[in-house]
């Protein structure tokens, strides 16, 4: 239909294995245009893999992955010309000036701009005369995030960057993503930090254990999952209804998911945090 934007990235029951091994098993998301999706999962979720099957490094051995419609499997280049990475690891020569890894890496991308990547090397304050090996951490993801836009991607993929940083920079950081965010990208993140995605994400996809528990906007997150507070009777009563409970001083607290049937009493019911989600719904043993 005229004027309906198809999604910047569908993903339709994709998984990666190595040997008989699956890192991945069937994953489902869709990405629409102009949308910031967090990634949540703790260590060893399967966020990098996930990232990796994207951006082409981890084989797809069952189901689909499109970018702008345009299959990961039968045309790779095709989707990778397409995305923007900035990734913790350094795939970028770090003897070379940021200027001139510019030129070099901008080479590879058909519609790269070394003059709209000197532009936000200026607008970001990072230096062009510098060497990227003495970039501070932070200024190399400035770095990154000027080459990825200099080259127009419709997906920027972000794994886990700003780990180790403090939370001043962070906040600045999410905020400089979210200045550049408009309708002809978006913005996949990954991370184990959830205070940050409260604020900015508009969906989020969990992962745990190399599954996906699932892939929601963040308004039906609030509508799909509650947290209930009450007495170990109170809680009790639920207890076939609650994903999981925990003991606090005063209370007892479980995750509820939403099933038509109200609650009753004087259970107290509130909107459970990205880190209430991972506590409850990640998997453990």
């Amino acid at each position: 239909m005229e004027g309906i934007m198809e999604p910047i990235l569908q993903i339709e029951n994709a998984s990666t294995e190595r040997g008989t091994v699956f890192w991945l098993r069937n994953v489902n998301l869709t990405l629409e245009p102009g949308i910031f999706m967090g990634v949540i999962g703790r260590n060893g979720a399967g966020k990098t893999t996930l990232f990796h099957m994207i951006c082409g490094l981890s084989r797809i051995s069952g189901g689909d992955l499109r970018l702008a419609g345009v299959s990961m499997r039968h045309e790779p280049k095709r989707c990778k010309r397409e995305m923007g990475i900035i990734f913790d690891d350094d795939y970028f020569r770090l003897d070379l000036s940021v200027k001139h890894a510019g030129i070099i890496y901008g080479a590879y991308y058909d519609r790269y701009s070394q003059a709209v990547f000197l532009n936000y090397c200026r607008k970001f304050e990072v230096d062009i005369k510098q060497n990227l090996r003495k970039l501070s951490k932070g200024n190399y993801m400035k770095f990154q995030l000027a080459f990825a836009l200099a080259h127009h991607p419709k997906l920027i993929l972000m794994d886990e960057p700003e780990a180790g940083l403090d939370p001043v920079f962070r906040r600045e950081w999410m905020n400089l993503l979210y200045d550049v965010l408009d309708d002809t990208c978006s913005v996949l993140f990954a991370t184990h930090l959830t205070e940050e995605l409260e604020q900015y994400a508009d969906a989020v996809t969990m992962l745990s254990k190399g599954q996906q528990v699932f892939s929601l906007t963040m308004l039906e997150l609030e509508e799909q999952y509650k947290i209930v507070r009450g007495s170990k009777e109170e809680l009790d009563a639920l207890s076939e209804r609650l994903l999981g409970r925990r003991r606090m001083e005063h209370y007892e607290e479980g995750l509820f998911r939403e099933d038509g049937e109200g609650l009753q009493g004087k259970i107290s019911v509130s909107r459970p945090s990205l880190a209430d989600l991972m506590y409850y719904l990640d998997g453990r043993d």
